[in-house]
């Protein structure tokens, strides 16, 4: 339907010069020296989540949306997602992993549960942790994402920094951070 053949051009049939293309386009994979996703080892990615109180995360999340902006060409609020990252998680969640299944990547997380989770995780920690302390558990959540946002970075571009090495300003958030957690910490229990 819509298709026009030089047979029916040569023929004399009307050329529609705006109808579609009659061919098949398909997604092609995103490929170059830019990440696809957000690159951070797991293993900073746990630390930087702890020590910094959970913010780490909406970093984490800014920056997976920025790639979503950038590599996707989607027209998303980055930072407005980032902050409210708990209520919105699903749809990064999904698209990492349907970016994952596109790739041939096996994604075995569960984007639903996880973005549940991670809401459920948030309102408990508002609602009845008044030291945070609760809200450690995100970042847990974050893992099995981080971990398929690796994989496909690795396949897709492989020159690519992995970023896992800590730089002067993480250590510096650890260590804000890790003052914090002993005070919260000491406020928590001595009382």
């Amino acid at each position: 339907m819509g298709e026009t053949t030089k047979t029916e051009i040569a023929e004399g049939a009307a050329f529609n010069p705006y109808a579609p293309p009659g061919a098949r386009v398909e997604a092609a994979p995103i490929t170059g020296a830019e990440p696809v996703f957000f690159p951070v080892g797991v293993f900073k990615l746990m630390v930087m989540g702890f020590f910094t109180l959970s913010l780490y995360n909406v970093y984490w999340f800014y920056k997976n949306w920025k790639c979503v902006q950038q590599n996707f060409n989607q027209d998303v609020n980055a930072p407005v997602r980032a902050v409210f990252y708990p209520f919105i998680a699903y749809p990064l969640f999904r698209r990492v992993r349907d970016h994952a299944r596109q790739a041939g990547i096996d994604a075995r997380f569960p984007p639903g549960l996880l973005a549940i989770l991670l809401l459920l995780v948030a309102l408990l920690g508002a609602l009845f942790d008044p030291s945070g302390l609760v809200t450690f558990l995100d970042v847990l959540l974050l893992v099995p994402v981080q971990s398929t946002v690796n994989a496909i970075n690795r396949k897709l571009v492989p020159s690519a920094d992995l970023n896992r090495g800590f730089t002067g300003a993480n250590i510096a958030w650890i260590t804000i951070g890790g003052i914090l957690l002993i005070v919260s910490l000491i406020g928590t229990f001595a009382a």
